[in-house]
């Protein structure tokens, strides 16, 4: 009796339940078990230089939760809610940072990221030479690079290369101001009045000159030249260095005629004008170009020594006059309209918006992060502290009539470098340096004297 009350007992509550929960298994596939959430951190690099800067980014899968916490492990700082990670100024023991992205709905994933003493140097994938040369200096041989740098878009490079008759005694490469789209020999494409005397006194001396041009007068696509973006200022000055290297490192394609005995294009020298005085000093300091630039003279800058201060309120930051005699009327570290719009294009894929991060900056409304982001691509990134070059002779060749900020972002760079470059004011001459006479006869003779 007991018996036949369990039974039916279990029947009816089976009549009540889903067909599963009574050991019928025919009715699981109408069962849709609940989606797995994941989170992939996207476009993650292997390293990164020591005070370098890098956006994080998450997709997170399986919700429509997108939102991600961020933590650091071993060295460094990220926001937690942005992503953007300021790699420590010295590199760490061990070198190994961990990047995690810890997702609401409940996953994480992990990247790890090395931090070395300089930025990656890019690479050239390739190199020809082109059927012309550009430019008021004839008997030139041109060539285009294809250069590739990490987090920044693949670019076309451009030398103007000049060779004695002689055996070399050295490479001297020239760069013009901005974003380095121009010849410096040639006025009518972002080069100098002078630039071309600067030029032919240097290779009279004996040495093989190369022009680099990252766009005009060659490719009217990349107005912005080495400043090209998005990526950043310090990210985009690989650009240079890359090339600077590829140039040291390669002496027979810049010049067939030297001995087969040659392995490199020392002793190598560069010079540059404003915004490419900034790439000098990239090259030589965040890539580690100090090694294979023998002498460098920047003239009117580096103008981004420390693009924090730049970027920022006029007023702010000043550093008074500096050129005894200078009518400089521009003794803040603050960019002008101009200036800060030419930075912009650093970090956008826009030609020149001027409404871009350092325009925001500048005029009182920076966003998120953008301070320390700034100072972590400022030449001077380590802010105050005091750093040595070794093995780079450096003269700095100022304006007298400068009325920029590269005169004093210039001497924010000297006073925090040892040994102190040699610094030097010119009357009567402007910011376009190689524009003026005296400037360019003396840009010339300290590259002779001093290039060994």
């Amino acid at each position: 009796m007991r018996h036949s009350n369990f039974c039916f007992s279990v029947v009816l509550l089976c009549s009540l339940l889903p067909l599963a929960a009574c050991g019928g298994g025919s009715s699981s596939s109408n069962v849709t078990p609940p989606p797995s959430v994941s989170v992939s951190i996207a476009s993650a690099p292997a390293s990164i230089g020591a005070g370098a800067n890098w956006q994080y980014s998450a997709t997170v899968t399986g919700s429509s939760n997108q939102a991600v916490t961020w933590s650091a492990s071993g060295g460094g700082t990220i926001d937690a809610n942005t992503g953007v990670y300021i790699a420590p100024n010295t590199v760490p023991n061990p070198a190994t940072v961990t990047i995690t992205a810890n997702a609401a709905a409940g996953a994480t994933a992990s990247a790890t990221l090395k931090v070395l003493a300089n930025d990656p140097l890019g690479t050239v994938s390739s190199s020809s030479q082109l059927s012309s040369c550009a430019g008021p200096l004839q008997g030139g041989t041109c060539y285009q690079l294809a250069v590739s740098c990490p987090g920044a878009s693949d670019i076309s490079v451009y030398l103007k290369v000049l060779t004695p008759s002689v055996a070399p005694v050295g490479t001297v490469l020239f760069g013009v101001g901005t974003g380095g789209s121009g010849l410096y020999d040639d006025p009518n494409s972002a080069g100098y009045a002078y630039g071309s005397n600067v030029v032919q006194s240097v290779l009279n001396a004996g040495y093989n000159t190369v022009q680099v041009s990252f766009g005009a007068p060659f490719n009217s696509n990349q107005s912005a030249g080495w400043l090209q973006g998005p990526g950043g200022v310090r990210r985009l000055a690989c650009r240079y260095a890359t090339v600077a290297d590829w140039v040291y490192k390669n002496p027979k394609a810049i010049n067939p005629n030297v001995g087969a005995s040659v392995t490199n294009s020392a002793p190598m020298c560069a010079t540059g004008n404003s915004g490419g005085s900034a790439a000098i000093a990239y090259a030589v300091y965040e890539y580690g170009l100090n090694s294979e630039l023998a002498m460098v003279e920047p003239t009117s800058g580096p103008v981004m020594t420390r693009i924090d201060l730049g970027c920022s309120p006029c007023s702010s930051k000043v550093t008074g006059q500096v050129c005894s005699s200078s009518t400089n009327t521009h003794p803040e570290m603050c960019y002008e309209s101009a200036d800060a719009a030419i930075v912009d294009q650093a970090y956008s894929s826009g030609q020149n918006s001027g409404s871009g991060p350092c325009t925001s900056a500048l005029n009182g409304n920076p966003g998120a992060n953008a301070a320390a982001i700034f100072q972590s691509d400022s030449i001077l990134y380590q802010g105050q502290l005091t750093i040595n070059i070794a093995n780079t002779r450096m003269k700095q060749l100022l304006a007298d009539d400068d009325t920029s900020n590269a005169v004093p972002q210039a001497t924010t760079w000297q006073s925090l470098i040892s040994p102190a470059p040699t610094q030097q004011c010119m009357a009567g001459v402007q910011h376009d340096m190689p524009s003026f006479s005296s400037a360019a006869t003396q840009i010339s003779s300290d590259i002779i004297n001093n290039c060994h």
